[in-house]
């Protein structure tokens, strides 16, 4: 976690940073997780949940990772 606590409108701006960086992401990269580790639980909730969504999508199922495969 940063040392410096950075505001909402900064938060949310990198939150829309990473977001916007799952479609250009070459399948061996990963996001950038200094920016991410400067995120408060609920912002890293928001990104969390947009990768998991964004995984759901490119694979056409929302249960690939359960135990119903």
């Amino acid at each position: 976690m940063s040392s410096s606590k950075l505001s909402k409108k900064e938060q949310d701006e990198i939150v829309e940073k990473l977001i916007a960086s799952l479609d250009v992401l070459d399948i061996n990269e990963e996001i950038d997780q200094q920016l991410y580790d400067q995120l408060d639980a609920n912002h890293q909730q928001q990104v969390d949940d947009a990768i998991r969504e964004f995984a759901d999508a490119a694979i056409g199922s929302d249960t690939w990772d359960s135990d119903e495969w």
